[in-house]
């Protein structure tokens, strides 16, 4: 009889317990779906044509579109440019930032294995007060992003990360900015460009 009675309390226990440690449906939050603000995959045939800019800030090598098995890039690479050194932008078409927020930057990126040195990079800047014009008039702030280096591995891209642009206002633009270091290096691709809020 005691048995059967500790029984029926340890159960009763165990259930006051379980109902007790239940999460209230009102406690509970549930990511909402994201909403795209810009998304780029680069397949039309040219970059200006979907409000791209293409700066060569040094040397005369500028970004291109690229494709492969249907596939569209952006892409850069100092290779056969004659120069010792290479820097080139591509930014972005003007984003509003002011009817949403919790802007966040997502794309992908890669190298095409001939990056052998640490001088060669891809970098990401973000501007609130570039006109499309002038490029030296604006200011334009870094901004760090899983980027693929040296040691990556051929033509595999690499997920950036989300990029928090949430404290901007006004018109914004972001940038990629590459630099090859001599004729012979090696390049990098850029696709899959989103920001979501």
């Amino acid at each position: 009889m005691k048995s059967i009675q500790f029984k029926s309390l340890f159960f009763m226990a165990m259930m006051v317990v379980l109902v007790t440690g239940c999460t209230k449906d009102s406690d509970a939050t549930v990511d909402e779906p994201l909403n795209t603000l810009f998304a780029e995959n680069f397949n039309d045939s040219n970059l200006s044509s979907s409000g791209w800019i293409t700066y060569a800030q040094t040397g005369t090598k500028q970004w291109s579109q690229g494709i492969y098995k249907g596939d569209g890039y952006a892409q850069f690479s100092s290779y056969g440019s004659g120069q010792p050194v290479n820097v080139s932008w591509l930014i972005s078409p003007a984003l509003n930032m002011d009817n949403q927020s919790g802007e966040k930057l997502y794309f992908q990126s890669c190298q095409d294995g001939y990056v052998h040195s640490i001088d060669n990079s891809l970098e990401l800047y973000v501007s609130s007060d570039y006109d499309g014009v002038n490029f030296n008039n604006a200011n334009w702030v870094k901004v760090n992003f899983t980027c693929p280096t040296q040691d990556s591995t051929r033509y595999v891209y690499i997920n950036s990360g989300f990029i928090d642009l949430s404290k901007y206002t006004g018109t914004l633009r972001f940038a990629f900015k590459v630099k090859g270091t001599t004729s012979l290096s090696g390049g990098y691709q850029i696709d899959n460009v989103r920001v979501f809020y």
